[in-house]
């Protein structure tokens, strides 16, 4: 399954949170099409020294915005041991997603963010992801909607 998603999906070994986004970034491939990978690499990396993107509950939404990025490309890692990203958040992060956006356009990226948000604060879909219940019907439903980038909210 994680094959088969490998263009938004990927296991991450890092333990640090930079070190984390660094590998989301280089193995999930939809950020192969960014224009200027190293200029996002070090906008995300800005962005999370300005201020942490752990949101709680084991989850971190990094993001940097570029000028030359059309639509959001968004991908998610998997952290099994969990990444401390932030002293208000104790928890460790399970589940990074990161996102490419235009500096230009906001509208896209609310509603992809807005729509993760309604996935991941549902305490039933977080345990199925952090459990590796990755064939529930839930989680299958995510994971093709982050494969079609189309992002949808929860119902």
């Amino acid at each position: 399954m994680i094959d088969k998603l490998s263009r938004v999906f990927c296991i991450v070994s890092a333990e640090d949170k930079f070190e984390a986004i660094d590998e989301i970034i280089g193995k999930c491939s939809i950020f192969s099409e960014l224009p200027d990978k190293p200029r996002f690499i070090r906008a995300v990396h800005k962005r999370e020294l300005q201020q942490s993107t752990g949101i709680g509950h084991g989850v971190a939404i990094a993001h940097g915005k570029l000028s030359d990025v059309m639509k959001p490309a968004i991908a998610l890692g998997f952290s099994e041991k969990g990444i401390i990203f932030d002293d208000r958040y104790p928890d460790p992060v399970k589940l990074v997603f990161v996102i490419a956006s235009s500096k230009h356009g906001d509208s896209d990226y609310l509603k992809a963010v807005a729509s993760i948000l309604t996935w991941v604060h549902d305490p039933y879909f977080r345990r199925i992801l952090v459990e590796k219940n990755w064939e529930d019907e839930k989680a299958q439903m995510f994971f093709s909607m982050l494969e079609s980038q189309e992002f949808r909210p929860q119902y």
